[in-house]
């Protein structure tokens, strides 16, 4: 049995199906990114978002920004693109330089053009199911866990976390398919005896190898969000892989796991807000 989950291949294969719907439906959308500063991950990561659209036929509009851009004409292009008909989608790369109010350029954007579903309205509309689409990154987290086959019903999930953008749609999601959640902090005292628990661990809080090998449960699905840089050119996860990886039943690697699936829910969803419009 193959315990790797690996999002590259899942995300190429859900990127060619994207490419395939496009063709046959003869519409070509547009998504737009805006990227502040010269952060090397983000840069990557915004690259590798163009080639996927440029291959699946996704009209990919990049606006690159100073680091010293001021707040107000960060907002000014987002109300441009907000207006922009050839836009159907938008993403704001994150994190932003830290003179950014994070919360306010996210609350400018159109609701019905957030790509990534961060809008404090298209939260609340997530949490009542009235919203159009799944937020990406928990989007890509069910995938992945699709994939292992495994039945989801009244198994015990734990996600390791420090933000309710994340938890809030990933804990709904997987309640969806009658699953016990539970959230918990990477500082909290019991972690080691509550993450040993989880039949689903899920792991997101950048702190690099977190989570050891006494603190997985046997044959349990560990999803590693975390993307940590520990030399120039070296990036771990929040788990420690090696450790437990004889230990657990499916896992996913870092890179290679939920990055690549992240990038592929982009795709759906822009495909998904096109489509509304």
């Amino acid at each position: 049995m193959n315990k790797i989950l690996d999002g590259i291949k899942i995300g190429q294969q859900i990127q060619q199906e994207i490419k395939e719907d496009l063709a046959k439906k003869n519409i070509r959308p547009g998504l737009a990114v805006v990227l502040v500063g010269e952060d090397a991950p983000s840069q990557l990561y915004v690259s590798k978002k163009k080639k996927a659209c440029q291959e699946v036929g996704i009209d990919f509009h990049e606006y690159l920004l100073d680091v010293d851009t001021s707040q107000e004409h960060l907002l000014e292009t987002i109300d441009f693109l907000n207006k922009d008909e050839n836009v159907d989608a938008i993403l704001v790369q994150l994190p932003l330089p830290e003179q950014f109010d994070t919360d306010k350029i996210i609350t400018a954007l159109d609701p019905k053009k957030d790509v990534d579903g961060f809008h404090k309205e298209n939260i609340k509309n997530f949490l009542k199911d009235k919203s159009i689409i799944t937020p990406g990154l928990p989007l890509g987290v069910l995938r992945l866990i699709e994939q292992t086959k495994e039945k989801l019903g009244n198994k015990q999930a734990v996600i390791v976390s420090k933000g309710k953008i994340f938890s809030q749609p990933m804990i709904k999601i997987l309640e969806d398919r009658k699953m016990k959640v539970s959230l918990v902090k990477p500082d909290d005292k019991n972690l080691a005896k509550l993450t040993s628990t989880a039949d689903v661990l899920i792991v997101s809080c950048g702190v690099p190898f977190l989570i050891k090998e006494n603190m997985v449960k046997k044959d349990a699905i560990v999803i590693d969000i975390g993307i940590n840089k520990i030399d120039k050119d070296y990036v771990v996860g929040d788990v420690d892989y090696s450790g437990v990886f004889d230990k657990v039943k499916f896992i996913t690697p870092v890179p290679g796991g939920v990055g690549p699936m992240t990038i592929a829910m982009l795709l759906y969803n822009t495909v998904k807000l096109a489509e509304a419009k």
